[in-house]
């Protein structure tokens, strides 16, 4: 619990010019995906320029769909040096137990935090750029359905009262900037 940088969040404002830049840097062609990574952080930064708050309301989260090596990944790498926040990677191909997201209960032999925890404890901050991985890949099973725990951690209704199981405590998770990949949209 001690790990968890509760208090620390990232310097920088938001800059869609420094996002663009950066962007046309990293990658060459992909006009429309750097298009559209232009459009949402050019509202987040226009809605606090007016002082708007987006934490409840700003729901969107990118998705970059598409087949293995076309640069999903290397989107999110070159958004996360452009607003100059870690990176966290969770990768969720063949993920079928609720647990690994939401952490074990601790009566249990070997229990740990989820892996969404691990992650801010990973970034030492409390809004890093989440990279969903293969979320197309989540399957449910008897040990329970990760898509609805994906939901609570991505709705922005409920993601600022994440419950890690293990922890025992609700995290806001509302300040994350959540990227998802997918081979298959």
């Amino acid at each position: 619990v001690l790990e968890i940088p509760f208090d620390k969040l990232s310097k920088d404002k938001l800059s869609v010019e420094k996002v663009a830049t950066r962007l046309d840097k990293d990658h060459y062609s992909l006009t429309k995906p750097k298009e559209r990574i232009t459009e949402y952080f050019s509202v987040k930064e226009l809605a606090s320029l007016r002082g708007v708050k987006l934490d409840k309301t700003a729901g969107a989260i990118l998705c970059f769909a598409g087949p293995p090596g076309v640069g999903k990944t290397s989107l999110a790498n070159s958004i996360s040096k452009a607003l100059n926040r870690p990176l966290v990677r969770i990768a969720l191909g063949g993920l079928e137990d609720v647990n690994e997201l939401r952490g074990h209960r601790r009566t249990y032999l070997g229990a740990m935090p989820g892996r969404i925890v691990q992650g801010l404890i990973e970034a030492k901050t409390m809004d890093p750029i989440i990279v969903l991985d293969e979320i197309d890949k989540i399957g449910a099973s008897h040990k329970g359905d990760p898509s609805a725990v994906m939901l609570e951690i991505l709705d922005p209704e409920q993601n600022s009262k994440f419950r890690d199981l293990y922890l025992n405590f609700d995290i806001d998770l509302s300040k994350c900037i959540f990227i998802a990949t997918a081979n298959n949209a």
